[in-house]
């Protein structure tokens, strides 16, 4: 089928960042605009692999006059995170930048390929891009100890299910390095962080997006996405156990009360247990739209006393010492 003018309900279209391609980006995909032709909605060709085209966008992102929303096919989105994460490559290992702006940069493209997953419900191997991410923050904290303080600079405020699932991704692989995890066990716990919630894209966006109280019936249904998200990393056959363990266990209490298998203590994988911790603090101290963040001390405050049940003690406690000696 011919691409370059088709409808949208012929084929999917994914808003990107034209930026993200850098200044020497060599794409094997092309660039569409949105407009309207003949009160029909259409995707026309922007740029595509020549040299000229490719100037072109060069030449508008340069200058600012880049107005356009440019679009790729869903079907080019891989390839589009992998051109991006090159050109990130190159930025994170460039010693005239700050630790803290390469951490946010990367940050910033953990967020764009989750948001991507989660609001179009793309093909599970977008995920896959989550490794490259993670070895690209690793490198960043080896550079100079980022911390949970740095990371408190740069992580977004406002409560989305794909802010969320970074910022618990980056938590964990915070704490995993700060316990004295090896690089690559640090990593895992990181994407086990990121991906945690993956299952949500299961669940109907009336009842993940509800402000207040959850019916039972709805609460039932937002149960299920603990194995619907092990299950669709298991199915990708790339990442392992412990990751598809922490996306099946968060919502594991220690007490034995969590859910969806109820498990007690130990039972609980100890990545299980890490994550436990970092999404509940992640969730308290982020904005909703029903409720303000609470400071990281209030927060810790309720989960140490009103909720400590839930979680493995030892691991809560470390992990207030080390927000404790930042602060």
């Amino acid at each position: 089928m011919n691409t370059d003018n088709v409808t949208e309900t012929e084929i999917h279209y994914r808003p990107i960042n034209p930026r993200l391609l850098g200044n020497d980006f060599k794409f094997n995909f092309n660039l569409y605009y949105r407009t309207r032709v003949d009160g029909q909605l259409k995707y026309l060709k922007f740029a595509d692999q020549s040299n000229q085209h490719k100037d072109k966008v060069l030449n508008l992102i340069d200058s600012g006059d880049l107005e356009e929303e440019l679009f790729v096919r869903e079907m080019d989105m891989v390839d589009y995170y992998q051109q991006a994460t090159e050109v990130m490559q190159d930025f994170i290992v460039d010693t005239g930048i700050s630790v803290k702006e390469k951490t946010g940069r990367v940050y910033d493209l953990s967020i764009d390929i989750m948001d991507q997953f989660f609001k179009y419900q793309a093909p599970a191997n977008l995920l896959k891009m989550a490794d490259p991410v993670m070895e690209m923050m690793d490198q960043v904290f080896s550079q100079k100890t980022v911390g949970f303080a740095g990371l408190g600079e740069i992580l977004n405020k406002d409560y989305y299910t794909y802010t969320h699932s970074v910022n618990v991704g980056l938590y964990c692989m915070t704490y995993a390095t700060k316990v004295g995890m090896s690089s690559g066990e640090s990593r895992e716990l990181g994407m086990g962080g990121m991906l945690h919630d993956v299952g949500k894209v299961t669940v109907p966006m009336e009842i993940l997006n509800k402000a207040g109280k959850l019916t039972d019936p709805e609460f039932a249904e937002m149960q299920k996405h603990p194995e619907a998200g092990r299950d669709m990393l298991n199915s990708m056959g790339c990442f392992g156990n412990r990751i598809s363990q922490m996306a099946y266990e968060h919502h594991e209490k220690f007490s034995g009360s969590g859910y969806p298998q109820g498990l007690h203590g130990e039972d609980i994988s100890f990545e299980g247990r890490i994550c436990k911790v970092m999404d509940v603090y992640d969730a308290l101290t982020t904005r909703r739209p029903y409720k303000a963040p609470m400071t990281p001390f209030k927060a810790l405050e309720i989960m140490n006393k009103d909720m400590a049940p839930e979680f493995d003690v030892s691991i809560l406690k470390r992990f207030i010492q080390f927000l404790g000696e930042e602060a």
